[in-house]
This record gives structure tokens, sequence and C-alpha cells, in this order.
């Protein structure tokens, strides 16, 4: 697909910023008409490269400027395959390690294969061009190009996305980090070395510490809602908590119980389109704090941590916060980009030997190919790191 919009410069401009002349219009049509049939001739799907043979330079810039152009609708797909390299692939103009640059994929991108190619597979992909051209020695056009091409990567890149599983250095990688009022994102990621020890452990392991799992939450006397309403008894007063349905300021609560040993009730609430998690003070009924996920306490009441596996930026937000008699502080928040908890509530839970336990898979795998949530999980536990309450 060609865009072209006259007195756009981020599209077509001319360098001294004046509208495009239909001069010039009829001088890029004559260009795209040329590159067309440059295309059809020589570039087109059918076209299969073997980079044993001798390449004229001449043809290998036409390769790097125009690229292999598809006809999408007519184009058949041999497999889909998945990136599997943890540093993600790279998609080349040929079949070879030395040939142009064009994309970068993520590990966990799907990826329609288009042609099998020895070492190399060729993908359909919608592809980004650029090029500024020269017309009658004065004038000069930039002109912006988006359209399907044939492109490589190698195949020792990819795989099945049953391939993709967690390894140690990938457990503390944070896409964005939080402290105080100081907030940080990182591109290409950073380790997190404070605050958090995360190891990856086995199945056995985590099943064997199951039974160790603490709980200081009260269902006793729990409170139930009546017509869409909440109505919590305090110390001197009561709060009322109303449900709201209105679309975009939805607010749905439900009462999960009590935990006694902080003086707080704690309360699900559902929004438009999230979740979270309320505490509220026992005495006095304010919000103490509130958390994306389910709030788990340390076993020595110092800690909390709340991991929530987000559907949308394919990572874990997790918060850690410190205990302070009946505050709760935040610590820091961060994105764990690699890997992210099920949904399964049982499969996290903080241990008596002071570790937090949590069943996880590779957010790059944490869809199944049919679009469901992936029932494979590997298992990790976190331990917060000395000295962290008092920082």
């Amino acid at each position: 697909m060609l865009v072209l919009k006259p007195c756009t410069p981020l599209l077509i401009k001319r360098l001294n910023n004046n509208c495009i002349s239909n001069k010039h219009l009829l001088i890029l049509t004559a260009l795209l008409l040329s590159l067309g049939s440059y295309h059809s001739a020589i570039a087109s799907q059918s076209v299969t490269i073997d980079m044993r043979k001798p390449m004229s330079a001449a043809q290998l810039a036409e390769y790097n400027r125009d690229g292999i152009v598809i006809d999408y609708d007519n184009t058949p797909v041999l497999k889909q395959v998945y990136v599997t390299a943890k540093d993600g692939a790279i998609a080349r103009q040929l079949p070879s390690g030395a040939a142009k640059k064009i994309k970068d994929y993520r590990i966990g991108t799907k990826l329609d294969v288009i042609e099998d190619n020895q070492q190399w597979y060729g993908i359909r992909d919608s592809i980004f061009r650029q090029y500024d051209e020269d017309y009658d020695g004065q004038d000069r056009m930039q002109i912006e190009v988006v359209r399907w091409e044939k492109v490589y990567i190698k195949k020792d890149q990819t795989g099945l996305l049953d391939s993709i599983v967690l390894m140690p250095k990938d457990l503390n990688i944070v896409s964005h980090l939080s402290v105080g009022k100081k907030d940080e994102s990182f591109e290409t990621g950073k380790a997190l070395n404070d605050y958090l020890k995360i190891e990856l452990i086995d199945k056995a392991l985590f099943e064997k510490k199951r039974p160790l799992a603490v709980d200081f939450l009260s269902h006793k006397n729990a409170i139930k809602k009546r017509d869409g309403v909440i109505s919590i008894q305090l110390a001197k007063d009561s709060l009322t908590l109303v449900d709201n349905n209105l679309e975009e300021d939805t607010e749905n609560y439900r009462y999960i119980g009590r935990i006694d040993d902080l003086d707080q009730h704690l309360v699900a609430v559902r929004y438009w389109e999230g979740q979270g998690y309320r505490m509220i003070d026992q005495v006095e009924g304010h919000l103490t704090q509130e958390f994306l996920d389910y709030p788990y306490i340390s076993p020595n009441k110092k800690y909390i941590i709340s991991a929530y596996a987000n559907p949308y930026e394919q990572q874990t937000e997790l918060g850690l916060y410190k205990i302070d008699g009946r505050e709760v502080k935040p610590i820091i928040s961060a994105g764990l980009q690699n890997w992210m908890p099920t949904m399964e509530s049982a499969d996290i839970f903080w241990a008596s030997d002071g570790y937090l336990y949590l069943a996880v898979t590779h957010s790059a795998a944490y869809w199944q190919e049919d679009g469901n949530l992936n029932n494979r999980s590997q298992y990790i536990r976190i331990k917060v790191v000395d000295g962290v309450a008092t920082q």
C-alpha cells in the first residue's frame, strides 16, 4: 500500500516544504509503475533465491532498495512458526547473514512461512520503506511505503511455542521500575539485582512447600453483598461500598475477608477493563492501600507482594510493600517482562520458609496457539533481600 498525501510533510515532501506539484505527481506515478514492472519481472513471491549463486552488485542494490513484494491474498502460507531465540530474531532482505537487516522480532512472535530455503525461512510481513528521490535535479521528494513483502529469518531462531521456556537469567529482567518518586523505563530490559531474589525451581520442590503456605485472611463473619451494596461495620461507624455499572465508570465490589493481624478488611474491585484489591482500615474505614492483584503477606508480616499478570503488556506488574503497623507503604513497583503467574490462585503462596512460591509461564508463551491460556507451568520462588524494609 502506498501512502500519498500532498502537503503532508511526513509522507511526501519537497525539500522547500511546498506542496507537491502536478508535475511531481506525474513523475512519481512513472516511478511507481517502473518499480511495479521490476517486481513483476524478478521480485515476485515465486522467486527462490540461492545465495550460492553469484549476484551482481546492481541486483543486490535493487533487492536492498525495493525488497521482494508479494501478493498477500495469493501467497500460500506453508506453516507458522514462533521466534524462540532468547534475544529475538532478525529479518533480512536475502537468505544470508550478510544481507541487509529489515526488521527485529521479539521472542514469541508468530511468523507466516511462505518459503523454505535451506537454513532460512521466507516470511510474509508488512514492511515499511522510505525513499528520498531526485527528479529534475532541483527538487526532492520523500516517499514512505508500507507493503507486504517476503523477508528471511534463520530457521534456528524459530520453533514451536512449547519450546519457549524460562532460564534463570530471564527471571529478574524488568521493563520499568518505580522507587519512591523515581520512575524508569528500560527499552531493552534491565536486571533487578536489589530488593528481590528470584530463583527457578522444579515442580517437586514447589509441591513440597505447598503445605507450608501461610494465610492471614479470615473468612469468619464474612460480609455479604445485598442489592449491589456492601456495608462494613467499623469501630465507631460503618462504610458503604455501592456497585456502579455505568460502562467506563464500572466499579463492582466483592468482600474477600479480614486481615486481623493488620486490622484490615480486604475487598476486590472490578473496573470496566481491569481489577484491583483494596485494603480498608478496620477502625477508621480509610483506604490503606490498593493493589493490582491479591496481596500476599509474608510470614513475618513485614512485606506484601502483589503479582498481576498484565495481558495487555504481556508481563507481570509486581508490587513490593512494607508493613508498618496499620500502614502499608510501597517499596517498588516493577514490570517483570519475561514471566507471568498462572491464573490459579492456589498456585501462588508465601511459605513459612520466607519464600513466595509461584507457578508461572514465559510471557511469550502465555497464550497457546488456539488463543487459550497456556496450561504448561514452570516454578519460581521469590525472597525479599535482607534490609529492604529499612530503605
